[in-house]
């Protein structure tokens, strides 16, 4: 068990999310950055699916009744177990009665704590994580507060040989994207303030959407669609001309049209920027898209075989 001593920021149980369930108006949710939550997984040898605790900025102290093994990924937060140092991107072993504080992030938006075995919470519709707006899933459907008790699901003692850790992957801003369904119904000048001009994240963005403040896309305002379905990494163009991106937690449907779909291998990229940073666009092909998820599938790679007889 895990007793919550303190929770001062947002902070809820994620896994990869729930699919097929967009036809009832329930969006995938999940991780934020996905691939950090994998990461933190994979280096406690869980499945990619096993839940963990999704942190933004705060505090938080967790007490353990038994020894496991956790790792700390994503956003780089300021981690201790009592005395020691938990390193962003590695795995530490923590003992019964030990407390793990967590304090940031210094940058970026979202951690990823995995615990060996992973949170135990009941699966709703297909997924462990928490919808917040629907208020299910997860740990009784709402963030997490101080003083709540987390299970774990059974694991056998891990025989890790010592602690490990990843370099993570750099954030350079870049959103590699395919053409929207829409694009070509915008003028030729915003395509090209699209593409070529740099956006800067808006101070109101959550898990539902990433807002974006840069040239108006003008054309926006004289196009007029029924409504169709969405899905995260679309990128809708209100009639004000600013982009949203859409995020784990996006509404299944919507009107606005759609300029591009920020690949799924780049979506971590703009959920880990906070308000003020600046991104841009890249117009990429499929056979680029798979590259992308190659570039995943690699790094993953070289990691298990580095852990190898870890």
């Amino acid at each position: 068990m895990i007793r919550l001593a303190q929770v001062s920021g947002l902070a809820s149980i994620q896994d990869l999310g729930r699919q097929g369930q967009g036809h009832l108006g329930i969006p995938s949710g999940g991780a934020m950055d996905r691939f950090a939550l994998i990461l933190a997984n994979r280096l406690l040898g869980n499945d990619n699916t096993a839940a963990g605790i999704e942190l933004s900025s705060g505090v938080y102290e967790l007490v353990f009744d038994i020894p496991s093994w956790v790792a700390l990924c994503g956003a780089p937060f300021e981690a201790n177990i009592d005395s020691r140092p938990l390193w962003n991107g590695w795995r530490g072993r923590i003992n019964p009665g030990e407390r793990l504080t967590i304090r940031g992030p210094k940058q970026g938006v979202w951690g990823y704590l995995a615990v060996l075995g992973g949170i135990q919470v009941p699966s709703v519709l297909g997924g462990c994580g928490t919808f917040l707006a629907g208020q299910f899933g997860g740990h009784q459907g709402r963030p997490l507060m101080s003083g709540d008790v987390l299970a774990l699901n059974p694991a056998t003692e891990a025989g890790f040989s010592r602690p490990v850790g990843a370099v993570q992957r750099a954030n350079d801003g870049i959103l590699r994207a395919l053409p929207g369904p829409e694009m070509t119904r915008f003028s030729d000048q915003d395509r090209k303030a699209f593409w070529h001009h740099s956006w800067t994240v808006s101070q109101q963005s959550d898990r539902m959407g990433t807002r974006l403040d840069g040239q108006a896309l003008t054309s926006a305002k004289n196009l007029s669609l029924r409504s169709h379905a969405v899905l995260p990494g679309a990128v809708q163009v209100p009639p004000g001309g600013q982009p949203i991106v859409l995020q784990a937690d996006a509404q299944t449907s919507g009107g606005y049209p759609r300029m591009a779909v920020v690949i799924e291998a780049d979506r971590w990229k703009l959920a880990q920027c906070r308000g003020g940073q600046k991104v841009s666009f890249q117009h990429v092909s499929p056979n680029q898209v798979e590259e992308a998820n190659l570039e995943w599938q690699h790094y993953f790679y070289r990691l298990a075989r580095a852990m190898d007889g870890s």
